[in-house]
């Protein structure tokens, strides 16, 4: 500023060695010349995206209420698929669209995260918090992991039909009578990932429910993309070492879940298979050892090690049993579509047959159910924040290096350009060729986000999901306890997880 002015009183001050001209007239030319330089200025600046007012320090936090995704995506219709604004200090810019995650995504300039992401988690989340070679080789490596141990191939389907009927069992030890599912299902869909991660299954003991489920529970209250933790990570800590938050909770459950993996990792040192490893760690240990041998100088390390660990027994543990039960709370709230998802399963399988993953596309109204439940409800409302790695432009607006991205996917998800009446559950929208194939690919549909890092698990999730669901539907009707109706209420986290509540299975004639 103080250069611009200098520079308009130079000007003037050589107009009037060479004019002559009155204190008015003076006067009058310094302002114009003042314009210009700020008509300048102005011209020159970034091409930002619109947005609304911010308040100091908090920016649009305070409007934003319980449930932030709604509140960002009326902005979205006030100020277009892609805006920015505040939230504490970030500048972030708001993705509302399909189109416009489409193209940010896309970039090679957008796959980094934000330091704070996943901060919170001792020794990280591994591949889903490192950013640039790191997150390269930490993927491709987990990735790869997975299909060199038969995850989502045959015998990874035979151990989730064992984990399945075992689960069966259970309920049905209910005998019909009322009970919190979201606890039992959240063992057994662990111990999916647990026998691929550790090499065995864990005990489904009421110790182990009770601990499962509050680490995959902390994770998630802990890490919302909109709120006190991801703006404020400071003030954050300070109240969570001072006890005076909720989330001191959270942060003692996350560390006793650090501890358990380190020393699950402290046994496989001493056990370690040397040729053909049959579970992840294992087989992260060799590549550790070939690091130091060598000194290859790559990012195989023990920190590294714990944060996959992490990342892949939360992530998997937590989307599927999220989406489950969302789903069968809807099914407890709509027995005719429940006895739609009966008819066509007991057509296809019986009431004894084992569903294959093949099998999805001989059940397209069942596939359907499943993919419209996580429409629906969308359990990750928010997509997990990135951030612009340099300048970069996103639909004709400037975003500028370090801006922080969000996606709202509830808002993709909810987008009536896309889908029509999207509060209503509705199946059909799904469906194909009078209903005998399922669009597996709609747009503006990003249940596991969208782009160069979206989630690598998506197959994994999709298989246990009709599985778990498949066998349910087949030896059980699903209702709430007596007198009651199902409530469709849900916290919002990471994911946005179901209020806790009871449900009936009741075994089918």
């Amino acid at each position: 500023m103080a250069a611009m002015v200098d520079t308009a009183f130079g000007w003037f001050s050589a107009l009037k060695n060479q004019s002559g001209i009155s204190v008015l007239k003076e006067i009058i030319v310094c302002v114009a010349i003042l314009l210009v330089v700020f008509w300048k200025r102005k011209k020159n600046r970034k091409h930002l995206p619109p947005g609304p007012f911010n308040l100091p320090v908090v920016g649009q936090l305070p409007f934003l209420g319980k449930e932030p995704f709604r509140g960002l995506h009326k902005l979205t219709k006030k100020y277009g698929s892609v805006f920015g604004l505040y939230l504490g200090r970030n500048y972030c810019i708001i993705l509302g669209d399909y189109k416009a995650v489409k193209e940010a995504f896309n970039k090679s300039t957008t796959t980094d995260r934000p330091e704070v992401a996943f901060d919170y988690v001792p020794d990280g989340v591994g591949f889903s918090s490192v950013n640039g070679q790191e997150w390269v080789e930490q993927r491709q490596y987990c990735v790869k992991a997975m299909r060199r141990l038969g995850v989502g191939r045959d015998s990874w389907e035979t151990h989730v039909q064992i984990e399945v009927e075992d689960l069966v069992r259970k309920v049905s030890m209910y005998d019909g009578r009322p009970f919190d599912f979201s606890k039992l299902l959240t063992a057994s869909i662990a111990n999916n990932i647990s026998s691929y991660v550790f090499g065995n299954r864990l005990p489904m003991n009421n110790q182990n429910i009770e601990f499962l489920n509050q680490c995959v529970d902390s994770v998630s209250q802990f890490s919302a993309q909109v709120g006190l933790r991801i703006s404020f990570p400071f003030l954050s800590d300070i109240l969570i070492a001072l006890g005076l938050t909720k989330y001191a909770l959270y942060k003692k459950h996350l560390v006793r879940f650090n501890k358990f993996v380190r020393e699950q990792v402290e046994i496989h040192k001493k056990n370690t298979v040397e040729e053909n490893p049959e579970n992840f760690i294992d087989g992260y240990l060799m590549k550790i050892r070939e690091n130091q041998e060598q000194k290859l100088g790559n990012s195989f390390n023990y920190t590294n090690l714990y944060g996959n660990i992490q990342a892949i027994f939360v992530g998997a543990s937590d989307t599927t049993k999220t989406s489950l039960s969302w789903l069968l709370l809807v099914m407890a709230s709509d027995i005719e579509l429940q006895k739609r998802v009966h008819q066509e399963i007991e057509t296809v399988l019986g009431r004894e047959g084992k569903i294959q993953w093949s099998d999805r596309l001989s059940l397209p109204y069942t596939y359907a159910v499943i993919m419209e439940g996580q429409r629906w409800v969308t359990i990750a409302p928010i997509n997990t924040s990135r951030i612009a790695m340099e300048d970069i432009k996103i639909c004709g607006y400037d975003v500028p290096k370090g801006t922080i991205i969000l996606a709202n996917n509830w808002g993709l998800h909810n987008d009536t350009k896309y889908w029509k009446d999207p509060e209503k559950f509705q199946p059909e929208r799904f469906l194909l060729e009078d209903g005998k194939k399922v669009n597996l690919k709609p747009e503006s549909y990003v249940p596991f986000s969208y782009g160069k890092r979206n989630c690598p698990g998506e197959v994994i999730a999709m298989m246990e999901m009709l599985f778990y669901f498949v066998a349910l539907m087949q030896k059980f009707t699903v209702l709430p306890p007596k007198g009651q109706i199902p409530r469709m209420q849900g916290t919002l986290g990471l994911t946005y997880h179901p209020v806790p509540q009871e449900l009936r299975f009741v075994r089918r004639e």
